[in-house]
């Protein structure tokens, strides 16, 4: 029996971002599709891209736990996007469904970071122009769009037809429905305009495993268009939930949320299989048909390269000097006080000198922290600051002078602003900025000031 590589159509729980719809967690869903000995994995939630940086924080978790173990991984998660695919310009003002506007599932799998890009210039541009119609949010996006986007630099990303709610299994049911030649011409039309935008290395007809009449019709005809037109095919799970019998959860979750869904018909077969149970769901396939459609998928996962979407914490730099310079004896005085002052005023970046003037004319405005006690307190934090700094290769001094200057605006606008929130109360150095009111030394609160500069807490995303 051949081996299944993993379902390249996948969805966690971020794909209820727009309407209750998974009920799989991230980790889980990787952990289940190794134990089935899949060899990778595509996630594809519903116009959501919000998951991979957990993805990518827990594949490395799993490769170092590995590599710990002296073990290989060569496990492989695919990042993708399950778009909502339709006409140009189609809104809320002038949807019409007599006329046929739909919103058509289509899969897309990017291959580089480039392709990742792409991605996200895609959801942008679906979210910037989404809307609530019949109970739930419309994420729209416009065929113009991958011509704009995807045609215009090719390579980077593969595309799928994805399951019955996509436009290529609507055409071949309309077909089946009223035996009307020109709705398999339309669909022939329509494979030919994507090969044009992704490339005919890059276009792949999705089949999904199921015992149901409809499924099983267009996992047939998409084998004649596979044949006529020279189009691969592949195998995907649609996987909403892990396992068989987690079926009845799954339900119960759809529908503890309004509106009408289609539960059974719809998402019977749609969890995590095994070989042994694609093979049983597709009986209709020959051994090489089936082996050419696993070979297909492991195609797609070669083409997909690891790539990382993080990049080095990157303040931007606000025109601060704004405050009072001075003299390098009344600095010292402070730096007898305070010693990692003079880390910070023999750097070499302007923002870390900038905040040692900033520090010294808090100090002097505020006489409740003109004592010991104050600047030990200061110390910690200014030393939190430094190490904080040279780790995440980023300059915290500039993250200080931009919340001071946001704040002092505000207060300038007339607007009112809270005493202080969240670990940042117990940061005696934000007191000293003007950032918050609350010194946390005269109020007697605990100060934790490690957790206000955790290197966990800082936002990698590009």
């Amino acid at each position: 029996m051949q081996k299944y590589p993993g379902s390249i159509h996948c969805h966690t729980d971020y794909s209820n971002i727009r309407l209750r719809d998974s009920i799989n967690k991230m980790p889980d869903l990787i952990n289940y599709a190794i134990e089935l000995g899949h060899s990778c994995i595509g996630i594809t939630d519903h116009e959501c891209l919000s998951s991979f940086v957990d993805v990518e924080n827990y594949v490395e978790s799993l490769k170092k736990k590995a590599q710990k173990n002296n073990e290989e991984f060569s496990f492989k998660v695919i990042r993708g996007n399950e778009i909502y695919l339709t006409r140009n310009g189609l809104s809320a003002s002038n949807f019409n469904k007599e006329r046929g506007d739909d919103y058509y599932h289509f899969i897309l799998l990017a291959k580089d970071l480039e392709g990742y890009h792409q991605l996200c210039e895609l959801s942008t541009r679906a979210w910037m122009r989404s809307y609530v119609s019949r109970r739930m949010r419309r994420v729209p996006t416009y065929y113009q769009d991958l011509k704009d986007i995807v045609k215009t630099n090719p390579g980077h990303l593969i595309a799928s037809t994805a399951c019955l709610g996509g436009q290529l299994p609507k055409f071949l049911l309309k077909f089946r429905e009223t035996q009307d030649q020109k709705y398999y011409e339309t669909a022939k039309k329509w494979c030919r305009y994507m090969q044009d935008i992704f490339g005919a290395d890059d276009f792949y007809l999705e089949m999904q495993p199921s015992d149901k009449g409809e499924q099983t019709y267009v996992n047939k005809m998409l084998l004649h268009l596979s044949e006529e037109l020279n189009i691969p095919y592949i195998i995907t799970n649609d996987a909403h939930y892990l396992k068989k019998e987690e079926a009845p959860l799954h339900e119960a979750y759809l529908n503890s949320q309004d509106g009408d869904r289609e539960v059974k018909s719809f998402y019977e077969f749609t969890y995590l299989m095994s070989s042994e149970e694609i093979s049983y769901y597709f009986k209709y396939l020959s051994s090489e048909q089936l082996e050419y459609a696993f070979k297909n998928i492991e195609e797609i996962a070669n083409k997909c390269q690891e790539y990382s979407i993080k990049k080095p914490l990157k303040i931007p730099q606000l025109p601060w000097l704004r405050h009072q310079q001075f003299s390098q004896e009344i600095k010292q005085s402070y730096i007898n006080q305070i010693p990692t002052l003079k880390e910070f005023e023999n750097s070499t970046y302007v923002g870390d000198k900038e905040l040692v003037n900033a520090i010294i004319e808090g100090i002097q405005k505020h006489r409740d922290i003109q004592n010991e006690k104050a600047y030990a307190a200061l110390e910690e934090c200014l030393q939190l600051t430094w190490v904080s700094s040279e780790v995440n290769k980023a300059h915290w001094s500039a993250y200080y002078l931009n919340l001071q200057k946001i704040i002092e605006e505000c207060w300038n606008a007339g607007s009112i602003i809270g005493p202080a929130r969240g670990s940042g109360g117990g940061f005696l150095l934000l007191y000293c900025l003007d950032i918050i009111q609350m010194n946390c030394l005269r109020e007697k609160t605990k100060m934790y000031p490690w957790r206000f500069l955790n290197p966990q807490r800082v936002s990698v995303l590009k």
